[in-house]
């Protein structure tokens, strides 16, 4: 079959299609580096990740702002009883618990700068802790019981 100039610039076309829809489902599943995507009953939520001792240390201290919908994943080697507090913060935060299997075992709602050097425990061992803006959990379907997901490039 003798292909005219019509035909090559189709050929053409439709691979160039093909391959621009596989990098774009590509790049739609993959997760950058230090973040997460974290998924809940009702929301997904693209997360920062502090999993070192001076990430975890550091947290969002000294940031002046968190936008809506985000939030800083604090992940831990093994499951244990880690105390927060909201040292050099500017702004409250919500403290979300998790289990090693990814469950919501409490929220500590409302943590204000003002309340250091007090520290917050979760009510059971988290091998998780998510920081996200005073008082958007439940509308980011956060609940206690809630199972979540867990998407990281490692």
């Amino acid at each position: 079959m003798i292909m005219t100039r019509v035909h090559y610039a189709i050929t053409i076309t439709v691979a160039v299609g093909a391959l621009f829809g596989v990098l774009l489902l590509r790049s739609r599943h993959t997760v950058p580096p230090n973040q997460a995507i974290l998924t809940t009953p009702t929301s997904t939520l693209t997360v920062s990740v502090a999993d070192t001792e001076a990430s975890r240390e550091q947290g969002l201290s000294g940031t002046v702002h968190l936008q809506a919908k985000t939030g800083k994943l604090f992940i831990f080697e093994h499951p244990d009883t880690y105390g927060f507090w909201m040292k050099d913060m500017h702004y409250p935060l919500d403290l979300v618990w998790i289990t090693s299997d990814l469950v919501v075992a409490g929220i500590t709602t409302n943590a204000t700068p003002e309340s250091y050097p007090s520290v917050f425990y979760p009510p059971l061992p988290v091998q998780y802790v998510l920081e996200l803006n005073a008082y958007e959990a439940p509308s980011l379907g956060l609940y206690t019981g809630a199972q979540l997901q867990l998407k990281r490039n490692f």
